[in-house]
């Protein structure tokens, strides 16, 4: 290919050699213009009709009958959810002030195979159990909170 040959794959007025009295003029690519102005259209959607205002019927009172002689289930596993909460939190705290004490002998060795597991449960399970306790509290709120809505209906 010469100097003064147009590669008709690209855009002959960016080449070397493009001389515009010898070269056609470059075919303009892209979207092209509409003759008339924009295209017509779709009518617009008529508005929707008034809105009727109905009477609401208050809802039905379910009657529950009391159970005063054992508490339900669910308030029992509310309270153990705080309760295993509340407990891996402590665990946290216990493991993360063994990992702290482990720490200041600078050794963090204890011998045996026991001293292993105690090493690894310092290093390893603070951070699961912390969120696993704090998580277990935020659900017991939430479900007092749902529960008490319910009692106030």
């Amino acid at each position: 290919m010469a100097d003064t040959e147009i590669d008709p794959r690209y855009s002959a007025q960016f080449q070397r050699g493009y001389d515009p009295a010898r070269h056609p003029a470059p075919v303009r690519r892209g979207p092209t213009r509409l003759e008339g102005g924009p295209p017509p259209s779709a009518p617009r959607v008529p508005d929707p009709p008034p809105v009727v205002e109905r009477p609401v019927a208050p809802p039905a009172a379910v009657e529950v009958e009391p159970d005063d002689a054992q508490p339900s289930v669910r308030s029992r596993l509310e309270w153990a959810l705080l309760g295993a909460g509340v407990v891996l939190l402590v665990a946290a705290g216990a493991l993360f002030v063994g990992a702290v004490e482990l720490q200041n002998r600078y050794s963090g060795w204890l011998p045996g195979f026991e001293g292993q597991l105690y090493g690894a449960a310092t290093n390893q399970l603070p951070g699961p159990f912390l969120v696993g306790g704090v998580l277990a509290i935020v659900v017991w709120i939430v479900l007092r909170a749902v529960s008490a809505d319910r009692g106030s209906r």
